[in-house]
């Protein structure tokens, strides 16, 4: 009878825990959504955190983006935006004249993070081959289908004459900042956090696509494990409709297109590149050559990459990157 009353004191313990647990999770999801919104009727100034820099955007596909004109520091960094929430210049549309325009798509990398923008390697390419002006559309935590709707929405109007994605690690992977509804009865927040832990230990695997290279996978990979909004969005079909819909734009508005592939990119990223006949830059043998020349064994932690904590490509690395572009554009 004690063991029976104990055992069901444990239960009534965990079911309690856990339900804590799940409001606790749900009220930190309303205060974060609240706190971007709110950020929106503000104007920042001086050091700011990424939640106090983004703009929900109604458009499903983009779900988010920088605000525009912003002149603050983040990460310790000048970060200025253009009239669309670009890390850029404003360009000239139509575009003018004679002009010949390479605009890139991407993430972080491309964003420069931790950089000073004049270090990034569209910035070095744009020093090296003053001929061709540079957009830089790129955005923190954005996905191969996020990019291609970038290009949709933002990119076609200045009628660019070759578009470059970037192609990373995290390109099959849900966005950032999605908005959940904390009162949503039919999604467990704790559930998901679980899964979540799991997942990136590989305990919880999704299912791989054809060409897969082996390394860890995470639950965002998965579209089954997502919300339904975003699900179209996520996995690797999603990154290889993505490299179709960038060739099909090409052939449409005129545009040649490149898929540029960075150290660690993980996945069948260039078989749906080359399945789509578009060309994969691929800059990994040049890091290589630069690790060799340095005895660099390790990546991570080296004076290639932004810190010992923060693997993103470096000043060194973004130098390098923006002559091996130079010289692909010059044999174009």
């Amino acid at each position: 009878m004690r063991i029976a009353v104990r055992l069901t004191m444990v239960a009534f313990g965990l079911l309690l825990g856990a339900l804590l647990l799940e409001v606790g999770l749900r009220m930190r999801t309303a205060f974060d959504n609240h706190r971007v919104q709110v950020a929106q009727t503000q104007k920042p100034t001086g050091a700011v955190q990424m939640g106090e820099i983004v703009r929900f955007i109604p458009n499903r596909r983009l779900v988010y983006g920088f605000r525009p004109e912003l002149d603050v520091s983040f990460q310790g960094q000048p970060l200025r935006t253009n009239r669309e929430g670009f890390r850029d210049l404003d360009h000239q549309i139509p575009k003018p004249l004679g002009k010949r325009r390479v605009l890139f798509l991407g993430d972080s990398i491309l964003f420069g993070w931790c950089l000073p923008v004049e270090s990034r390697y569209s910035d070095v390419l744009a020093r090296l081959r003053p001929d061709w002006e540079v957009l830089n559309m790129g955005l923190p935590g954005y996905n191969a289908a996020q990019e291609i709707e970038c290009l949709r929405v933002y990119g076609l109007p200045y009628q660019p004459d070759l578009v470059v994605i970037n192609v990373v690690g995290n390109d099959a992977q849900m966005p950032n900042f999605i908005q959940r509804s904390p009162t949503d009865p039919g999604y467990s927040f704790l559930l998901d956090w679980f899964r979540g832990r799991l997942s990136r230990e590989t305990l919880l695997p999704p299912q791989m696509q054809p060409g897969w290279v082996p390394g860890k996978v995470f639950l965002d990979d998965d579209p089954t494990r997502v919300p339904e909004a975003y699900r179209e969005m996520v996995g690797w079909e999603a990154v290889r409709r993505a490299y179709r819909e960038l060739a099909e734009l090409g052939r449409v508005h005129h545009f040649q297109t490149a898929c540029l592939a960075f150290p660690g990119t993980i996945g069948p990223a260039e078989i749906y590149c080359r399945e789509a006949a578009i060309p994969y830059w691929d800059f990994q043998p040049v890091t290589d050559r630069i690790m060799k020349e340095r005895n660099i064994q390790d990546f991570s932690g080296s004076s290639l990459a932004i810190s010992p904590t923060d693997g993103h490509p470096g000043a060194l690395l973004n130098q390098a990157c923006g002559e091996f572009l130079a010289e692909k554009i010059a044999r174009r």
